[in-house]
């Protein structure tokens, strides 16, 4: 079967984008955002200056599009539980056993996400305020989750949930900094959240 014409480079193109990408989510989750320069990601990604200009205008465009794809993964995989059918203790314990799982190799966003969250100010920029944002939805997620096991009496309710949320996100994502390539299991670590929160 013949390719439509601009077939085979629309895929090249595609795939050039990829490589990039993962160059830099890489870089950006070893060095972060702001000693990583576009140099580092031409030389990472073993492309050239002007593919690289082909798909973002600078290093800034190209953080946007991963933070996209970062919060897409976040929207599928873990803000879409608040909405499962069953208790809130249990979204709790299927939240903390995702995060566990997640936690080898890239984290799934976990560690970048982290360091940009410690990195990026608030009002930084475009990425600033949308790396913000998006903690901002992890913190009430979290809320959703505790004040919706207080509510079924599953968690003392003597705690703010907002107070408890930014907690664990905080903890969550403290982790995934402290955690280094290669160190010890971190599953453990998310089984003692996992105690403290539930009995």
């Amino acid at each position: 079967m013949a390719l439509k014409p601009g077939t085979r480079i629309t895929s090249r193109g595609e795939q050039t984008r990829d490589q990039i990408m993962q160059a830099a989510r890489t870089l950006f989750t070893r060095r972060g955002y702001h000693y990583t320069s576009v140099y580092d990601l031409f030389e990472h990604a073993e492309t050239t200056k002007g593919a690289f200009f082909h798909h973002w205008k600078t290093k800034e465009d190209l953080a946007l599009s991963i933070l996209e794809r970062m919060e897409a993964f976040f929207d599928s995989n873990f803000f879409v539980l608040k909405d499962a059918p069953c208790r809130a203790r249990s979204k709790i314990e299927n939240v903390i056993n995702l995060i566990a799982e997640m936690s080898h190799g890239d984290g799934g966003y976990g560690r970048l996400f982290a360091t940009w969250c410690m990195e990026m100010a608030e009002n930084e920029d475009q990425l600033g305020p949308a790396v913000h944002c998006l903690k901002l939805r992890w913190c009430e997620f979290w809320r959703a989750l505790i004040q919706g096991a207080q509510d079924d009496k599953d968690m003392r309710s003597d705690i703010s949930a907002e107070n408890l949320s930014f907690l664990v996100v905080s903890a969550i994502f403290g982790v995934q900094l402290m955690k280094r390539e290669g160190g010890p299991e971190t599953r453990g670590v998310y089984e003692a959240l996992r105690i403290t929160l539930l009995t």
